[in-house]
């Protein structure tokens, strides 16, 4: 779940609006950033590159998050890129200016701290996504990480918020469009899942988990 803190815009005010499209690139992996970026609206997918030049995504981030904090605190780049996965708005200001109001300012150090718990804790999800072997494993225990991080719930079923293509959830979880594909498709035909509106629902959560009942982590992914 995005940490929604009041502190974290503060300083992105008064920085000039920047609009992406869907899919375009906002830092390149292996590239120095511009500077720090604040989500206005829409979501940002942070990938890395396969041998085949195809993106893996390895988390999603959501409006009223900043990015990439690891890189504004340490100055260390990784191989990783940024790109919008739907229509989004951002603010950016230099890394140094950031720096500056996190140490003007402890309640806005200790918002960007619990960004980058958050991100530690969805990569650590990762980790998880790894013990199940199965395409429909891999694939239920995508779409409830979604729900737990991007979902509208209402009782026992949530719809997804972001955009959640056969794509998306092939990179994510390491695996063919093809295979992602059946997977959405068997799920659709036993109605654990369904599109409203362009977006993912899930009429009946614990239904959904029942398919991986008896290895789920509920402390990862917290549906209750």
């Amino acid at each position: 779940m995005a940490i929604d803190h009041p502190k974290l815009a503060q300083p992105f005010k008064q920085s000039r609006r920047l609009l992406y499209q869907r899919d375009d690139i906002i830092v390149r992996a292996g590239d120095v950033p511009s500077g720090v970026y604040y989500i206005v609206s829409g979501s940002v997918k942070v990938y890395s590159l396969c041998k085949d030049g195809e993106p893996n995504i390895l988390m999603t981030l959501d409006a009223s998050e900043i990015f990439p904090v690891a890189w504004a605190v340490s100055g260390i780049t990784r191989d990783v890129g940024f790109a919008a996965l739907d229509v989004t708005e951002l603010r950016r200001i230099d890394r140094q200016e950031f720096l500056e109001a996190l140490h003007s300012d402890i309640m806005l150090m200790r918002a960007a701290m619990q960004v980058l718990a958050g991100h530690f804790f969805t990569l650590t999800s990762e980790i998880d996504n790894l013990q199940y072997r199965s395409a429909r494993e891999k694939v239920v225990f995508r779409l409830l990480f979604l729900a737990s991080h991007f979902g509208h719930t209402d009782g026992n079923n949530a719809t997804i918020a972001i955009r959640v293509t056969n794509d998306y959830i092939a990179r994510s979880t390491n695996m063919t469009r093809e295979t992602a594909s059946r997977e959405l498709s068997r799920l659709n035909r036993k109605q654990l899942i369904c599109t409203v509106n362009g977006r993912i629902m899930i009429p009946d959560l614990l239904r959904l988990r029942d398919e991986i009942s008896q290895r789920f982590n509920l402390a990862t992914l917290s549906l209750d």
